[in-house]
């Protein structure tokens, strides 16, 4: 079962329409916690390489992010982007995760997965303005995993691009 649906999603993945874009770099800020009361300020930057074409056009991606009650975090990941259009994008993305709570939400681990989706919209040649909402969690690797969404803009562009 769980190989079908592997083979099925790559096989969906080669039919979806692909921009190559370069290498670039994305600044970010949002809320972390968003659906909760005591929700915070989150700030990232991220960089993500360019589309690898051996690996189903994946987008390899690292970042950092930090929120306003003393939580940081690394992430390292994939994301893959599905042309909606010419200017619009659908992008889903999956990151592990190295976390330290601070003074804020107990995650019940230092280890986390990062899923999320992202809608984008090109502003320029090698620049884009997007929404995305994101879900970190443990899952379940740990005997606590209350996880916490957050929900980001952020401006990504490309300093290679000439």
């Amino acid at each position: 079962m769980i190989r079908k649906s592997i083979i099925g999603i790559i096989g969906l993945l080669g039919c979806v329409s692909v921009q190559a874009e370069s290498p670039a770099i994305a600044l970010s800020a949002g809320s972390f916690e968003v659906f909760e009361s005591n929700n915070s300020l989150e700030l990232g930057i991220e960089y993500r390489f360019a589309a690898q074409e051996t690996f189903f056009n994946v987008i390899p991606a690292l970042g950092i992010s930090a929120n306003s009650d003393g939580g940081y975090w690394a992430h390292a990941g994939g994301r893959y982007d599905i042309s909606l259009g010419e200017k619009w994008i659908l992008t889903p993305q999956l990151a592990v995760v190295g976390y330290e709570d601070g003074a804020g939400q107990d995650l019940g681990s230092g280890f986390l997965f990062r899923t999320g989706i992202e809608l984008g919209y090109r502003i320029g040649q090698s620049s884009r303005l997007a929404l995305s909402l994101y879900h970190m969690s443990n899952a379940d690797l740990a005997k606590n995993n209350p996880g916490s969404e957050s929900l980001m803009l952020s401006y990504s562009f490309s300093p290679f691009n000439r």
